[in-house]
């Protein structure tokens, strides 16, 4: 089982845009998908909200009763697979604190999920508060995705993850696989340009040669319920996303051994 987490300290960088098109562009390729909102603002469920999801079976019950995550998946129309998000996330900081536990239930109900379902490829869109649910995704991962918009705030927020990320790795006794993606990319604008070379200078081959750039099917599909590829698969921004995949395929093929076999 893979597990890419989806994970910004600053919003608005199209985390969830990310998650869904990534996962649509690996459905394509024959995989099976599960789509894990892990966002107490549930933007990622709302964009299947009116395809009849069950309101009810959501991801806090997992927090809440023990509910196996086998148990809240969802199919969607198009091939995915969607565990939803609720506001109720927002009370697993308080109701179960931030002991091990906790920041590890995810990864077992996930070990639990891959015993049943091995070559299931999970994507986890996480919110973009640094909270249990979060940093649970990240200890749970085999590979955290960062999508940094290309504007020059953005750039610290990159900084702050990569802090971020190097002090959880004591924590985990490894280290957090990580990569930056640009989005929002404008080739006719300078600073597209100015945010790639200085995040290329802090960051090195962490940073994708893969852009997501601005289209409008982007902020169409999503407002139809749908996710690129069904919108319009030969668009300018489906070809970003399956490159997108064909890179990460790469990535992932130079994971630590351990890491893969764990997952």
């Amino acid at each position: 089982m893979l597990k890419i987490a989806i994970f910004n300290q600053k919003a608005g960088v199209g985390a969830t845009t990310t998650s869904l098109n990534l996962a649509a562009a690996s459905q394509r390729k024959k995989r099976e998908v599960l789509l894990l909102d892990m966002d107490p603002q549930a933007r990622l469920t709302e964009v299947y909200k009116h395809t009849g999801l069950e309101a009810q079976q959501h991801l806090f019950k997992f927090y809440q009763d023990d509910t196996p995550l086998s148990d809240l998946i969802q199919p969607l129309r198009n091939g995915l697979h969607l565990i939803a998000a609720s506001p109720e996330l927002m009370k697993v900081d308080s109701q179960f604190g931030r002991g091990p536990a906790t920041l590890n239930r995810l990864a077992h109900g996930l070990a639990a999920l891959a015993q049943a379902q091995p070559t299931l490829e999970v994507v986890m869109d996480c919110c973009s508060l640094l909270g249990v649910i979060s940093l649970s995704a990240v200890f749970a991962s085999d590979l955290v995705l960062v999508p940094v918009a290309t504007d020059y705030l953005s750039i610290n927020s990159a900084v702050k993850m990569d802090k971020a990320l190097n002090a959880l790795q004591p924590v985990l006794k490894r280290k957090i696989q990580r990569r930056y993606l640009l989005t929002r990319a404008d080739k006719r604008k300078a600073m597209t340009v100015e945010v790639e070379q200085e995040m290329r200078r802090l960051f090195g081959s962490e940073v994708l040669m893969t852009k997501i750039h601005e289209h409008a099917a982007l902020a169409e599909s999503a407002r139809m319920g749908q996710h690129v590829f069904e919108y319009d698969g030969e668009s300018a921004a489906a070809q970003d996303y399956m490159a997108l995949f064909y890179e990460l395929q790469d990535v992932i093929k130079q994971l630590p051994r351990s890491e893969l076999l764990a997952a």
